[in-house]
Formats: structure tokens, C-alpha cells, sequence
């Protein structure tokens, strides 16, 4: 009796020929799944992080998303574009512009929340909730010991 393992080549158990493969896979899902929506990543981006933390300042969401600041505007142009968030000038400091959900905005990111979630529980499918938890676990840290 063989099993499905048995005709894989070595260089395909490497850790790093496997998180590429799987990345490819899971970008694959991702990208339809913000094809779907009409966004990209960084619109993506820019709608979950105001719905975690709320309104935000232009500079300050930049740095959150990690986007410079002088590259935003034409993101947020687009999402405004899409009637999904307002920027308004904030009545404390006129120079700075504040960025927020609007109610279709908030709604979309939601949607967005639950579609993520979707994707994931598909991709994962096969570990356990704990293993799930777990590699989570080393990715974060993993993902923290390379970037700054």
C-alpha cells in the first residue's frame, strides 16, 4: 500500500517551498476574494483598520497600514470614489484630514471581516482547531522576527 506521499520529491517537504506553495494559494483566494469586492489590498487594508480602530487621521492611517503618506491619498480617493469612507478636516487642527467609515464603508468592511474569515476556515480545513491556533501562533512570530 503506497500513500500520496510517497511520489513527493524531497525539495517539496522544505518549509519554505511549502509556505510559497501555500502562499500562492492563499493569494490566490484572497486576490478573488477582493476582486469580488472591487478593492485592492491596500484598500482592503485601509477599510478593516477603520473598522477595528475607528476614525483616523490621514497620517496616522498611513503609518498603520504602512503606506507613506504622499502614496494614500490616491487610495483613498478611490474608496471615496466608492462612497466607502468620508475625510473631512478635523474642526481641532484644520490641517490634519480625517478619514472615516461611511455607513455603506461599514458595512463593506464587515462583509470584507466575514469573507476573510470564510477563506480562512476554507483554507485550513484540514487541521484542527488547536493546529489552526498554533500556526497562527509561529506565523506571528515568524512574521514578527523578520520585519522591522
Amino acid at each position: 500500500m503506497t500513500s500520496q506521499h510517497d511520489d513527493q520529491l524531497s525539495f517539496e517537504t522544505g518549509t519554505g517551498y511549502l509556505l510559497a506553495r501555500l502562499g500562492s494559494l492563499a493569494e490566490r483566494s484572497w486576490i478573488g476574494m477582493l476582486r469580488r469586492h472591487n478593492l485592492t489590498p491596500t484598500q482592503h487594508a485601509v477599510l478593516l483598520a477603520l473598522r477595528e480602530r475607528g476614525p483616523l487621521g490621514q497620517q496616522a492611517l498611513s503609518h498603520l497600514i504602512a503606506v507613506d503618506p504622499r502614496n494614500v491619498v490616491p487610495i483613498l480617493d478611490g474608496l471615496v470614489d466608492q462612497h466607502l469612507i468620508d475625510r473631512h478636516v478635523d474642526p481641532a487642527d484644520r490641517r490634519r484630514r480625517v478619514i472615516s467609515l461611511t455607513e455603506t464603508g461599514q458595512s463593506a468592511a464587515n462583509d470584507l471581516a466575514k469573507s476573510a474569515t470564510d477563506i480562512e476556515t476554507d483554507f485550513l480545513h484540514g487541521l484542527a482547531p488547536a493546529d489552526r491556533a498554533e500556526l497562527n501562533r509561529l506565523l506571528r512570530t515568524l512574521h514578527a522576527s523578520l520585519t522591522p
